[in-house]
């Protein structure tokens, strides 16, 4: 055997041709598997990847954001104003105690009066009348009563001779009695009618003003009559009384002494001093007020009875209170309410009860401490343990809430549902 034959047959056989060509497809279309399985799980896995963070800006975005006020102390003094009702120191409704006629009236609304001067004078023809008939019935009971005496003496002095009866004698001396008490009876009924006589003069009760006159000259007087109206009305108008109802929340605030200023739209530029003078002692079941009397001086006449009065009172200030703006305030099943956040930065309601509503700011009592941090305007649908996030106020949300911490490095805005779609398809590519 040749020398070519032995290097042959040492190489061994040579791999056919036709027979390479199926291995390379299979290797190619298992390493096309390979790959659109990789393009897929990738697709898969990024729009996975998308969907979360889409849900956890979602849950980020549901968390509401909030901005805080704190508390205010309630600082200074209080004014406090409310309507109150000028009255007269006293007033007097004058009515007729004699029936009759006005004969004539001497004062009218305005006059100076001094007590016991006449206003007006009633005729009283039927007054007159009855004192002259009462006058006769007194002089004929002392006309009996004089013959009774006579008649008892002279029967006295014949039962000295025996000449009449000791019945007879009792019987004369009982009448003569009798006359004497009827003398009694008529003498008062003469000094009654002649006092109702007296009223035909109507006077001043006490020395102050007119200031009503409802008669005139002929005007019927009734003296048995309740449902007329007063003759005249005369006032003592050298002090005057402020009458003003409290709100109960103010009630034991004011004090007796306490100085108030009042205001009246006649006199716009001008104050007048008063000094709570006494209360009514007793909250008004209806109003729920306390009625209190103010006593001020009126010298100069300048306060009229029956006119209104804005009464400021300076209320000491209440060093439990404390002011927020009247936005942070939750009305709830008839109760108020503020939210807190604490430093987990969850909610807390708590109850608070309005002491003074100052208009944009509501000044409260109990339930809150100076370093709370209050929702300046929460939600209505805001409840007891929700997160939220504080709004600093630079408008920057504090950094710390555990959702803002999940979904940290989140992008500013999501992707839109068509951006999604063409992220899938580029993945998918």
């Amino acid at each position: 055997m040749s020398q070519e034959h032995q290097d042959a047959d040492a190489e061994g056989p040579k791999p056919d041709p036709k027979n390479r060509a199926p291995v390379k497809v299979g290797r190619a279309i298992l390493l096309l598997t390979v790959v659109a399985i990789a393009v897929a799980y990738a697709g898969i896995s990024g729009r996975r990847h998308d969907g979360e963070k889409l849900k956890q800006w979602t849950d980020d975005q549901a968390i509401p954001t909030v901005a805080l006020v704190l508390p205010q102390e309630g600082g200074g003094g209080r004014e406090v104003v409310l309507p109150g009702n000028v009255e007269a120191f006293v007033s007097a409704s004058i009515h007729g105690q004699t029936s009759g006629y006005v004969q004539e009236w001497r004062k009218d609304i305005g006059a100076q009066v001094h007590q016991g001067e006449v206003l007006a004078v009633v005729d009283t023809p039927e007054l007159d009348q009855s004192i002259a008939v009462a006058q006769s019935e007194l002089a004929r009971s002392k006309a009996n009563l004089a013959l009774a005496k006579v008649t008892a003496v002279r029967w006295n002095s014949l039962r000295a001779t025996g000449g009449v009866s000791q019945q007879a004698v009792d019987e004369k001396d009982a009448d003569s009695s009798a006359r004497e008490a009827e003398v009694e009876a008529a003498q008062s009924n003469v000094d009654r009618l002649k006092a109702q006589k007296g009223f035909a003069n109507i006077v001043a009760p006490f020395d102050g003003v007119v200031t009503a006159r409802n008669v005139d000259i002929g005007s019927l007087v009734k003296a048995d009559s309740n449902d007329t109206a007063a003759l005249f009305t005369v006032a003592d108008i050298h002090k005057m009384r402020i009458y003003v109802p409290v709100p109960e929340s103010y009630a034991a605030s004011l004090k007796d002494g306490m100085k108030a200023t009042l205001s009246l739209p006649e006199y716009p530029d001008r104050k007048f001093e008063a000094t709570i003078s006494t209360t009514s002692h007793a909250i008004d079941q209806k109003s729920r007020t306390l009625l209190v009397e103010l006593i001020a001086d009126n010298k100069d006449g300048a306060l009229s009875p029956g006119a209104f009065a804005r009464v400021h009172f300076d209320i000491p200030p209440d060093p439990n209170a404390m002011r927020l703006p009247a936005s942070a305030l939750l009305f709830r099943d008839n109760t108020l309410e503020v939210a807190t956040v604490g430093l987990d930065n969850r909610i807390a309601l708590k109850k608070v009860r309005i002491a003074r509503d100052l208009g944009t700011e509501i000044e409260i009592t109990g339930g809150l401490s100076v370093d709370e941090r209050i929702v300046a305007n929460p939600p209505d649908s805001i409840g007891d343990g929700e997160e939220v996030r504080v709004m600093e106020a630079g408008g920057e949300k504090t950094p710390g809430s555990s959702a803002q911490q999940r979904v940290e490095g989140t992008p500013a805005h999501p992707k839109t549902a068509e951006e999604m779609a063409q992220t899938g398809r580029d993945h998918g590519e």
